[in-house]
């Protein structure tokens, strides 16, 4: 990746950019700055290489383009699905199974015990629908004729459409933690901004949310080009 900075024109070494955070730092005027306000910057003629990041999506990420549409998605699987698998076959099993199961099996119908186990069943169905998120789930932005972005679980989940002529502005949103997250001092999300706004994103690996942030960017600046 080629990377001239704005503010000296000064060629920026591949040690100094760090894609997956966002940023590269110039040894000449001694500043950091965010790669995706820069790619925002500049046209197809530009030095900032935009195409070859699009098109090189890291690993869990797409992107498809056809006369109808494009979509750009990345997958949200993730390792902790490795703890939280084990852990609603516990929770479900001892609670659900506990509750409700027994009830089946005895042709018994206790009222006190079915309300009691309300709140457990609520839960189990709260964090089954994480845990398959972390398994096999997807965030997905489809534009087109009928804009919208997915989040789900093959083709169920959340559908949010959107006018894409209407969207002003694409970001990233940051908000700190406290400080007991020393690992993880902020969470982020992208938002588009026009007729309405769209919040999607959170809890995807900062690699993926790049593609997606800067992929939507490079259409957004270009949607002249890109009118359904």
């Amino acid at each position: 990746m080629k990377i001239v900075c704005t503010n000296c024109s000064h060629d920026i070494e591949n040690e100094n950019i760090n894609a997956e955070k966002d940023f590269f730092y110039c040894v000449n005027c001694q500043n950091a700055y965010k790669i995706s306000d820069l790619l925002n910057e500049h046209n197809e003629n530009d030095t900032i290489p935009y195409k070859e990041i699009i098109n090189n999506p890291p690993k869990g990420t797409w992107k498809l383009e056809d006369p109808e549409k494009i979509v750009i998605g990345s997958t949200t699987r993730s390792p902790i699905a490795f703890f939280l698998v084990p852990f609603m076959i516990i929770w479900s099993g001892g609670s659900i199974g506990g509750i409700y199961v027994t009830q089946i099996i005895s042709r018994k119908f206790d009222l006190f015990s079915s309300l009691f186990g309300i709140p457990f069943l609520i839960g189990s169905i709260i964090f089954w629908s994480v845990t398959l998120m972390a398994i096999v789930g997807k965030v997905e932005v489809t534009i087109g004729k009928d804009s919208f972005v997915f989040t789900g679980v093959w083709k169920i989940g959340i559908k949010r459409k959107f006018d894409w002529n209407s969207i002003i502005h694409i970001y990233e949103d940051r908000n700190y933690r406290s400080g007991f997250f020393q690992n993880n001092r902020y969470s982020s999300s992208i938002i588009m901004e026009g007729k309405t706004r769209i919040k999607f994103g959170i809890g995807l690996k900062e690699d993926r949310k790049f593609y997606l942030l800067n992929a939507l960017k490079y259409f957004h600046s270009r949607k002249k080009n890109y009118r359904y």
